[in-house]
C-alpha cells in the first residue's frame, strides 16, 4: 500500500467532511458511500475493543445510527471525520462491555438475594404434609372471609399491595380499608389458630 501524500490526505479529509454534510442534510446516497469507504474499518475497529463478533455487528448497526442520525455534530476544527467517526464507534464498544458488566453484576446480585437456602438436610415428608396442611386450612378460613375482607386481604397479603394502594384499587376510603383487613385479619386468626395449635 502506498504512503499518501500530504495533499491526497487533506483531499480525503475535504471528501470525508463533504460526505458527513450530505449525510447530516439526510443524503442515503452519501451513507451509502460512506459505508462503502470505512464500513470495514470500524468494524475492525469495534472487533478490536469487544472480541465478540456478534456484539461487533450489534455496535456497528448502532454506530451507523448513529452516524446518520448525528453527522451534523461533527465539528471540523475537533478532528478529521475519520477520528470522530472510529472515536464514536471505540466508545459505542466499551459502553456495550460496561453494560454487559452491570447486567452480570445485577444478575449475580439477583441470583445471590433470591437462591434459596441450602438446608443441611431434605423436609421430611411430615414437614411437608405440615406445611400443605396449614396451607389448607388458611385457605379455607379465608374462603370463610366476606367478599369485602377477603377481596382486601388477598391484595395487602397475596398481591403484596400497601393500604393505601388497595383503598385505590377498590375505590374505597383509607380507613374503610384499614378497618376492612383489621376485621379480617381477627377472624382469620380466630378460625386458623385452634385448628394448628
Amino acid at each position: 500500500m502506498t504512503q499518501k501524500t500530504p495533499q491526497e490526505i487533506e483531499q480525503t479529509v475535504r471528501e470525508d467532511m463533504l460526505l458527513l454534510k450530505r449525510i447530516a442534510e439526510k443524503d442515503s446516497a452519501s451513507f451509502q458511500a460512506f459505508y462503502r469507504k470505512y464500513g470495514g474499518l470500524l468494524f475492525t475497529a469495534i472487533s478490536n475493543v469487544l472480541n465478540d463478533h456478534h456484539d461487533a455487528e450489534d455496535v456497528m448497526q448502532e454506530v451507523l445510527v448513529q452516524t446518520w442520525n448525528k453527522a451534523h455534530l461533527y465539528e471540523p476544527r475537533k478532528g478529521k471525520p475519520l477520528t470522530w467517526l472510529t472515536t464514536m464507534a471505540r466508545n459505542r464498544a466499551i459502553d456495550r462491555i460496561r453494560s454487559k458488566q452491570r447486567r452480570s453484576r445485577l444478575n449475580d446480585d439477583f441470583e445471590n438475594e433470591n437462591r434459596p437456602e441450602q438446608f443441611e438436610f431434605e423436609a421430611s415428608s411430615a414437614e411437608i404434609m405440615e406445611v400443605k396442611e396449614r396451607s389448607r386450612v388458611v385457605r379455607r378460613a379465608v374462603a370463610k372471609l366476606t367478599p369485602d375482607q377477603r377481596e382486601a386481604i388477598k391484595l395487602a397479603y397475596f398481591q403484596g399491595l400497601t393500604q393505601a394502594e388497595v383503598a385505590e384499587q377498590l375505590h374505597e376510603p383509607l380507613g374503610t380499608v384499614k378497618a376492612r383487613i383489621r376485621r379480617g385479619v381477627n377472624r382469620l386468626e380466630g378460625l386458623v389458630k385452634p385448628k394448628l395449635d
